[in-house]
């Protein structure tokens, strides 16, 4: 017969308590029904049993008030929440009564956020759709609002705005397809295919100063390689810079001496030369 409680047995109660203060209740389910398990098997004189028993009854009388608990201990909502009794020697019958609510908290919780995630792909899909077609149907301010609502929602989906730009390039919306393809660098400093697809629309559209801005966050963020170097160079040159364009060919072909726009850049310079 012991007169101090065993301080793990203590200290999960109190665990217990605080889980509960702190609102993670099925954490606080789990520990009080560990908790349980453990008194169960101890035999306490009367004056510290009294003390544990009445922290569980302030545990018991708490949980049942929460709000968390109240779809099931009060799923009517009377206001009379189903009462969670304790008795001395049905510790393990209480601790597995606890137990199976965290389990069914639990439960309900994943299949909440499973809810919530189709909900979330089958709005995605809504508003791409919607956008898609309204740009098909030639109504192209609405569906530029669909889409770029998407970015906006679904801001932190890995990718989205690269997806949304080739959207809108396959409408023939080039602008606004770079300006995406720009906001997923500043969203996604790794995405490798928003800047080849910003740079691409870019010097499609022959907007040679926004295209070298883009080359320039290129080499700062994944460093020079020739083929950046040969694709600068060819820049350059439709750019009517000449003396840009062969400094990048040579630095490209010190990396590779085959590589295609330096080659067709030298190519260019050695022809007007020539002349």
């Amino acid at each position: 017969m012991l007169n101090v409680a065993p301080k793990e047995l203590r200290e999960n109660i109190a665990r217990a308590n605080g889980y509960l203060r702190r609102n993670e209740v099925a954490r606080a389910l789990n520990t009080m029904g560990s908790a349980l398990r453990q008194f169960a098997g101890v035999q306490l004189m009367r004056g510290p049993r009294a003390e544990l028993d009445i922290q569980i009854s302030e545990f018991l009388t708490a949980l049942m008030h929460h709000q968390a608990m109240q779809p099931l201990l009060d799923p009517h909502n009377t206001g009379k929440p189903k009462p969670i009794r304790y008795q001395q020697g049905k510790e393990g019958a209480l601790a597995t009564v606890l137990e199976g609510l965290a389990k069914i908290m639990v439960n309900e919780a994943e299949s909440e956020i499973r809810r919530a995630t189709e909900e979330r792909v089958e709005r995605k899909k809504m508003l791409i759709e919607t956008g898609t077609k309204l740009l098909s149907e030639g109504q192209l301010a609405k569906g530029r609002a669909f889409l770029k609502r998407v970015a906006e929602e679904f801001s932190e989906d890995p990718g989205i705005r690269v997806q949304l730009a080739r959207i809108f390039l396959a409408a023939g919306q080039q602008m606004e397809a770079a300006e995406m393809f720009e906001e997923s660098i500043e969203h996604e400093p790794r995405e490798v295919q928003a800047y080849s697809g910003a740079v691409t629309t870019w010097l499609e559209m022959r907007e040679y100063e926004r295209a070298e801005k883009v080359f320039q966050a290129i080499l700062r963020t994944f460093g020079g390689h020739p083929n950046t170097f040969g694709k600068m160079a060819k820049m350059y040159w439709d750019w009517h810079k000449r003396d840009k364009a062969e400094e990048l060919a040579i630095r490209a072909l010190q990396g590779n001496k085959s590589q295609p726009e330096a080659m067709e850049v030298m190519a260019a310079l050695k022809q007007r030369q020539a002349h």
